[in-house]
């Protein structure tokens, strides 16, 4: 989920054990049973950040692998953050990183942000840039 504050987008610095290396990306994590996309989102960001949002508002989903699972990825734009934080499950503490809106493209090609949903939110969030308000 990209997290905007100001004219700075909000990454999440932590192991990805399918690398087995630290990766850069956006708040992300799963959906608990009887819980709804947004509610999610904003449990998830509240324990890896720290912060909730008075704006959230859902940019698209996307199926990873639509012929083989139903796995759908919700992908939203927090905005108007402030301090909630709630206890986490992470098994170490993540690094929250501030990224400039206006150098996406370098982002996008570092070789620690790999994830295709993470990719695909920073061209949502460069369509959305003008609608956000902070």
């Amino acid at each position: 989920m990209p997290l905007v504050r100001g004219n700075m987008i909000l990454l999440v610095r932590e192991y990805s054990v399918g690398f087995e290396r630290y990766e850069l990306g956006f708040v992300k994590g799963r959906i608990e049973n009887g819980e709804s996309a947004e509610a999610a989102a904003v449990r998830e960001l509240r324990e890896e950040i720290g912060f909730d949002a008075k704006q959230l508002r859902l940019l698209t989903s996307v199926s990873l692998w639509p012929n083989y699972s139903p796995f759908q990825t919700f992908i939203f734009l927090a905005s108007s953050l402030y301090e909630s934080p709630l206890a986490g499950d992470e098994p170490e503490e993540l690094e929250t990183l501030s990224w400039p809106i206006e150098n996406l493209a370098s982002l996008r090609s570092r070789d620690d942000f790999t994830d295709a949903r993470c990719l695909l939110a920073t061209y949502l969030i460069e369509e959305k840039v003008s609608i956000i308000d902070d």
